[in-house]
């Protein structure tokens, strides 16, 4: 409803500002021209290999604040990625760097969001933390990172309305397995 409010059929966009790409496109040129000394391949591995050993779905407050710390390390890492290919068609290489980059900021959100969460619910089981506490954790975390990669967490209600008749509303309950 609220969009049919805010956008009429036929209607104008916003201009958008002058140098409105020119972000991108410099991240890409950044990214395309990287001398560094370290392959992507290398840091993609030790962020593959921190999450699956440190935030695999069974966790613990010891594994995460390791997890954290080396994640850190790994995404300061990336300043030193090398792409050797500076072509622009068909760039697996650049393609590889611009993928990791994305992925490694969600990487340290989730790593350092799990850390925080004390409580186990849904896919995060944290084993010193078993039982689900809606009484402090029913509620959405937010998490947005500095371009240092330092997290900022912050968290929204959770709303328990639907937004139409049409559908009930789902209560919460512990997962069992």
């Amino acid at each position: 409803a609220r969009a049919a409010e805010l956008i009429k059929p036929g209607g104008r966009h916003r201009e958008l500002p002058k140098g409105a790409g020119e972000a991108a496109i410099e991240r890409l040129d950044r990214l395309r021209h990287a001398s560094g000394g370290t392959p992507t391949s290398v840091i993609r591995d030790r962020m593959q290999r921190t999450m699956q050993n440190d935030a695999a779905v069974f966790r613990t407050q010891e594994t995460l604040e390791q997890g954290v710390e080396k994640m850190n390390d790994v995404f300061a890492s990336f300043s030193d990625v090398s792409v050797t290919d500076r072509s622009m068609v068909w760039n697996t290489d650049l393609m590889e760097t611009l993928e990791l980059d994305n992925l490694l900021s969600q990487a340290v959100v989730t790593i350092n969001c799990a850390e925080n969460r004390k409580e186990s619910r849904g896919a995060h089981a944290r084993e010193d933390f078993a039982e689900r506490d809606d009484a402090e954790w029913m509620k959405h975390t937010i998490c947005w990172l500095t371009p240092d990669g330092k997290p900022t967490i912050d968290y929204r209600p959770v709303h328990m309305n639907t937004l139409t008749d049409e559908v009930e509303v789902v209560p919460p309950k512990a997962r069992v397995y």
